[in-house]
């Protein structure tokens, strides 16, 4: 695969999807309404799922992505984590652009080595953290000044699946909400503190972290499969106010103060006892405002794919890099190190080395 960006501009990209999966499926079928794709189709050495590709999909599947060889331009690697490397590092190397599922690798040591190969061969390497795609993240950002960003707190929990228990919940769920707040926060992480707990398995079923910037903001990030209710919110703290997302509902809420309390000449807690009482029933007419918006509905899978294939075939950049999706990985590395460091008799979390360290790059 040796055609310069003007041969691909003239005829369709021929894309494979690797992994036939809950997610792999999803990324076959979008893939097959692209006007700007040819999907070659999906390989996965299970005939089960292989089965259901071609009965569903009717898409071709074979058991060995590396019969591709000379016959794609790009692929969607959708296999699960332990595989990441040696099938991106294969892609890679034949010169074939990857858009590979989070988290990029299983370790920092293998993620690094992937984003030099994409680097050595001229290759686009994106990292699927669809969640910088969501209309509600995107909404949220067009009212924000990162800059002035000064405290952050998520939860993104959901019902035990069934699904990704190669990994824990820190690099299947929680490595989304790290990769936000990076993209958000233009300063390095200088500390992490985390606890995490297993209970189906060997991996982390729940854990909380803190991050802490060189700047001063804080981030509290909390992940779980084992909830009672599914949550996929993140509020964001600003010196003016208040910003909330609901990435499940794709709506976004502002709060801040009007403008004589800001000001400081309305102050609640220099009224008299019962007109202080009285404050919570007018609190988001007088003293607050609050704007609630619904953000445009769009498929988020589906735009990170347009921007992979739009990126190859016409050149620019991708919005989570090979590079971006290194540094997550990296701070969530450093998550598994402070829960195996915090680890009980009763919470041994074996995968915390499983990941490596975050000292190997």
């Amino acid at each position: 695969m040796n055609q310069d960006q003007n041969d691909f501009a003239s005829s369709k990209l021929r894309i494979g999807v690797i992994g036939g999966g809950h997610l792999g499926r999803i990324h076959a079928k979008l893939l097959l309404a692209n006007e700007f794709c040819e999907l070659v189709g999906v390989a996965d050495p299970s005939e089960e799922s292989r089965q259901f590709v071609d009965s569903q999909l009717h898409v071709a599947a074979i058991d060995d992505y590396r019969n591709w060889a000379g016959k794609i331009d790009a692929v969607i690697i959708a296999a699960p984590t332990f595989l990441h490397h040696t099938i991106g590092s294969w892609c890679l190397s034949r010169g074939i652009h990857v858009l590979i599922e989070k988290p990029i690798a299983s370790s920092i040591r293998e993620a690094s080595d992937l984003v030099q190969l994409a680097k050595a061969n001229s290759c686009k390497l994106q990292v699927g953290h669809v969640e910088r795609f969501n209309p509600a993240w995107q909404l949220a950002l067009s009212h924000l000044a990162c800059d002035e960003i000064r405290y952050i707190e998520a939860a993104r929990e959901g019902t035990y699946t069934g699904r990704s228990t190669d990994i824990g919940i820190v690099m299947d769920l929680m490595i989304h909400d790290i990769d936000l707040v990076l993209s958000a926060v233009d300063a390095p992480v200088d500390s992490v503190a985390a606890y995490g707990w297993s209970v189906l398995g060997e991996n982390e079923d729940f854990a909380a972290a803190t991050l802490r910037f060189r700047n001063g903001m804080i981030a509290n990030l909390r992940a779980s499969r084992i909830a009672v209710v599914p949550k996929r919110h993140m509020q964001i703290y600003t010196e003016d106010g208040l910003t909330e997302i609901d990435f499940a509902t794709s709506s976004v809420t502002q709060i801040a103060a009007v403008d004589e309390v800001a000001s400081g000449i309305r102050q609640a807690d220099q009224l008299p006892a019962d007109l202080r009482a009285k404050v919570k029933d007018s609190l988001f007419i007088d003293w607050l405002s609050k704007v609630e918006q619904k953000a445009v509905p769009a498929n988020a899978i589906q735009l990170e794919q347009t921007e992979f294939v739009q990126s190859i075939l016409a050149g620019g950049s991708v919005t989570v890099s090979g590079e971006q999706g290194y540094q997550a990985l990296e701070i969530a590395s450093r998550v598994l190190d402070q829960i195996a460091m915090n680890r009980s008799e009763r919470s041994i979390i074996p995968a915390a080395n499983r990941f490596g360290k975050s000292k190997a790059a």
